[in-house]
Order: C-alpha cells, then sequence, then structure tokens
C-alpha cells in the first residue's frame, strides 16, 4: 500500500492586493491541474496564499510543489515589472 503525501505551505505577500493579484492569476492554473495521483488546492487569506498538495505518492507531491513554485514565479516577476496601478485594481 503506497502511503499519501500531504504537503501544506503558506506565502505571506506584501499587501492585500499583491495577494489578491497572484490568487486570481494562479486560480485557473490551480483548476486545470488535475492528475490521477495527485491535486493542488489554494486558498486566499488576507494577505496569504495557502496551498496544499495532496498526492498519492512523494513523487507526484514533488512535482506539484515544484509547479505551485513556477507560478508563484512568474507571479512575483510579473508584479514587479507590471504597472502598480494594474495589480492594484
Amino acid at each position: 500500500m503506497k502511503n499519501r503525501v500531504s504537503i501544506k505551505t503558506t506565502v505571506q505577500l506584501d499587501s492585500l492586493d499583491e495577494a489578491d493579484f497572484m490568487y486570481n492569476s494562479l486560480i485557473p492554473e490551480v483548476k486545470d491541474h488535475h492528475f490521477e495521483r495527485s491535486q493542488i488546492l489554494m486558498e486566499l487569506e488576507g494577505s496569504s496564499l495557502i496551498f496544499t498538495v495532496n498526492s498519492l505518492d512523494i513523487t507526484a507531491a514533488k512535482a506539484n510543489i515544484s509547479s505551485v513554485l513556477r507560478w508563484i514565479s512568474l507571479v512575483t516577476e510579473l508584479i514587479q515589472i507590471i504597472p502598480e496601478k494594474i495589480v492594484n485594481t
């Protein structure tokens, strides 16, 4: 019998606006990210995003964590290069 893997992590953003922008940017990725062996859940709480990765095995968990980190990195770069008024809308 395989062990299940569940990993929960919180990403703290600088502001409510940044957290909301990141959440809205990532929700399509999270919703479309469906695999037989794993799932990613995301919650917005204040200026924090909470990610939960549930997997049937460590390999699937590692793949999901890598995806989440890439998505966060990409949106963080976008926040830094796009005008502030777009992020804060």
